[in-house]
């Protein structure tokens, strides 16, 4: 399996999902995503990307019983709705570039456009704060897109 996690960026934190993922080869977050209150710090970025990265771990789930409200990082971000969080928050998604994870393709789209994806790649063994600080200037770059 690809190791795999998310990164939801706001304005004034940032919540760094694990993913499980179940006999169908669908993916879904862990219980207890970190939440970072300074997420402009590339170090703290970065070892928490890491963490997530390294607890992927197979688990059976009726994602059919899965409602919206109970997502992880959404309870994590105290957001009113689900629409808000969705609005307020920048998906990052980061995954392996094989099974053997040397380097990651972490990627974004801007909110409300669908032709439009960008993507930068992290090395595995790299710094933890190369690695937050390549994930800040791709949600920097995301930002600059206004659909």
């Amino acid at each position: 399996m690809l190791q795999r996690a998310h990164i939801y960026l706001g304005a004034k934190d940032a919540i760094v999902a694990a993913l499980h993922h179940n006999s169908a080869g669908i993916y879904f977050e862990q219980e207890g995503p970190a939440v970072i209150a300074d997420w402009r710090q590339p170090l703290a970025l970065g070892i928490a990307l890491r963490d997530a990265l390294e607890r992927l771990s197979p688990q059976e789930r009726n994602l059919r019983d899965f409602k919206k409200t109970e997502w992880p990082s959404y309870r994590a971000s105290c957001s009113r709705s689900v629409r808000e969080f969705e609005s307020t928050y920048a998906l990052i998604s980061v995954q392996s570039v094989n099974e053997a994870a040397l380097f990651y393709d972490a990627c974004t789209q801007p909110h409300g456009d669908d032709d439009i994806t960008l993507h930068v790649t992290l090395n595995r063994y790299g710094p933890d704060e190369e690695m937050g600080r390549k994930i800040i200037r791709l949600f920097d770059a995301n930002s600059r897109f206004h659909p």
